[in-house]
């Protein structure tokens, strides 16, 4: 609970559901009834590929909208909601997977607003906000604490990856429910790694290592984008978030995510094909997806030249242009 406070999440104990990592959480959401009573569920486009997953597995009626690196059309998502029987939005407020996009306080404020006005509920996917510089920025859960947002925390990227806890906070109306569908789930998430997390928690190590990383990443993403403003060709667009693990590329016409995975790959770089996080009706072959979790700083310029390198190569192969001045990799 005090850790929450940090992030602007004000709740009470009994609102609150230790999981085995935010994807159970997810996954058990898109599962279990509503107290709106709502069946179709709403996903920003792109979006984490492991909600998409359990989204397929259960078969749940989805419905996208468009975001961008500018946001996503509010008129839009109030359409939606009035029209299409929403259960819940599922959101990534803050350095979004796979764009790295941030919304507003005014965006959010506004989305709880009209989430309220439609009765849909949100699913607020708050993974990386602990490395947010902007001390300003709260979660959509700061503007209705009392139940329209159910807001989703792991720990799993900022500790240890292969230490698989979370935490969502529920609204009053659902906490037995959920509960009956996490215990057939798993009966109890690990003791062992929640003793582990508390004892970091409460020896103040934690905090000291969230400093450290909220600067590493903050690093990184500016060397990044330093390095695509430098090299990648002029007809590439990339994202250009402030932190986080992600950003996203949009290659040339002519270029695939596929074609650009594949050739890299070979020379022991790895990069996403974005693909798998489009719905069907969204899909988009052209975007590729850089993370930085697992990148040393002096990794990240090469890595990019030999990006460039490669979309430059496919494209002039397209066009049928003979292209000068390349690095032979």
């Amino acid at each position: 609970m005090k850790y929450m406070q940090n992030l602007q999440v004000f709740t009470q104990p009994e609102r609150v559901v230790v999981v085995s990592g935010s994807q159970q959480a997810l996954n058990l959401l898109v599962s279990m009834p509503f107290p709106n009573g709502k069946n179709n569920i709403l996903i920003e486009q792109p979006t984490y590929f492991g909600f998409i997953e359990s989204i397929n597995l259960h078969q749940a009626t989805t419905f996208g909208i468009e975001l961008s690196m500018e946001g996503i059309d509010l008129d839009r998502l109030e359409y939606i909601f009035r029209n299409n029987d929403i259960k819940f939005f599922y959101i990534i407020p803050r350095f979004h997977n796979p764009l790295g996009h941030c919304y507003t306080n005014s965006e959010k404020k506004k989305i709880v607003e009209l989430a309220e006005k439609y009765d849909v509920y949100i699913v607020e996917d708050d993974i990386l906000g602990d490395l947010d510089p902007n001390p300003k920025s709260d979660p959509l859960f700061s503007f209705d604490p009392s139940g329209r947002v159910i807001y989703i925390k792991s720990f799993s990227k900022i500790f240890l990856p292969g230490l698989r806890i979370g935490t969502v906070v529920l609204p009053t109306l659902m906490i037995n429910n959920f509960l009956r569908y996490k215990f057939s789930s798993d009966f109890n998430s690990s003791a062992l790694s929640q003793g582990a997390l508390e004892i970091y928690l409460k020896s103040g190590m934690f905090n000291s290592h969230l400093k450290k990383v909220k600067e590493v990443y903050r690093t990184k993403m500016q060397i990044l984008q330093e390095a695509c403003e430098l090299l990648l060709p002029a007809n590439t667009h990339f994202s250009k978030p402030t932190s986080g693990f992600y950003l996203s590329i949009s290659l040339p016409e002519n270029v695939t995510a596929k074609q650009v995975v594949h050739m890299l790959n070979e020379q022991h770089i790895y990069v996403d094909d974005a693909s798998r996080m489009f719905l069907p009706e969204y899909k988009k072959e052209n975007l590729v997806r850089l993370s930085i979790s697992q990148v040393n700083e002096s990794q990240i310029k090469l890595g990019v030249e030999r990006l460039a390198h490669c979309i430059a190569l496919i494209d002039s192969r397209k066009n049928h242009i003979t292209p000068n001045n390349f690095l032979l990799i």
